[in-house]
């Protein structure tokens, strides 16, 4: 499906499989999956209610054959495509910007961590696992053993749980900066939002400074508010999110 009247032009962005096109300050993301795009859609409109910067919902078109959720784009550069010079601003800024999400009150969406193990679990039985998301470590062994794993430390996970309104994917492609200020301008993706215990978020944003720019979290983490980080936390949650797409 494509979205509807002329200039679009088709950009390629993200791993979920959906078409995004772009067509001046506005984008459209066309999917077959109705459910799993009204459930963005629904995710950025309440976001957009709230002091947090994001984007906003600009039209919704529906058809037997899929739907395209047209949103206004947000200013600024990802996180991704920063200068070095710019990361330590930029970690500082996005640590202070996650934990304004993170204090977000009366989100009516919930991810359960049950329920992205059961996601987690049917992703393993179909061998759909992409290897790419996985460390050389994990690569060693099969999807089932890492599943295991998962499944033997989350109860001491959902014991010590701090539950608050997550991004869900909060890896450096899905925030934006002012590239002069180094302000979060604004968080994108945001089919994964939803109340669960801050270190879903805090574990790939960490991984994701590691890999991308090469530079210790310290920084970031300090900005949040976060001295001493639960580790095992961190560990579970970075083990848990690859096994989550396919």
């Amino acid at each position: 499906m494509r979205p509807s009247g002329a200039g679009w032009e088709p950009i390629d962005v993200g791993e979920s499989g959906a078409a995004v096109y772009r067509r001046g300050d506005v984008f459209a993301k066309c999917s077959a999956d109705i459910a799993e795009l009204a459930a963005e859609r629904d995710r950025i409109a309440w976001l957009a209610g709230t002091p947090v910067p994001g984007a906003s919902v600009v039209d919704w078109q529906e058809s037997t054959g899929g739907a395209c959720l047209v949103t206004s784009a947000v200013p600024g550069v990802a996180g991704v495509d920063l200068p070095a010079s710019s990361w330590l601003g930029a970690m500082e800024s996005l640590g202070r910007a996650m934990r304004e999400l993170h204090s977000l009150p009366g989100c009516p969406f919930e991810r359960p961590l049950a329920s992205v193990i059961a996601g987690a679990t049917d992703v393993v039985r179909r061998g759909a696992v992409n290897p790419e998301f996985l460390t050389d470590e994990w690569r060693a062994v099969t999807p089932e053993s890492l599943l295991d794993r998962v499944v033997a430390e989350s109860p001491y996970v959902e014991s010590v749980a701090e539950p608050v309104v997550c991004h869900g994917d909060a890896c450096l492609p899905n925030v934006f900066f002012d590239p002069v200020t180094l302000r979060v301008t604004g968080f994108i993706d945001l089919g994964r939002l939803g109340v669960a215990d801050r270190y879903a978020d805090l574990a790939l944003t960490t991984i994701q400074l590691y890999d991308e720019w090469s530079v210790d979290p310290g920084p970031f983490l300090a900005a949040y508010g976060l001295v001493e980080p639960d580790h095992r936390r961190l560990d579970f949650f970075r083990l848990l999110d690859p096994l989550t797409w396919g």
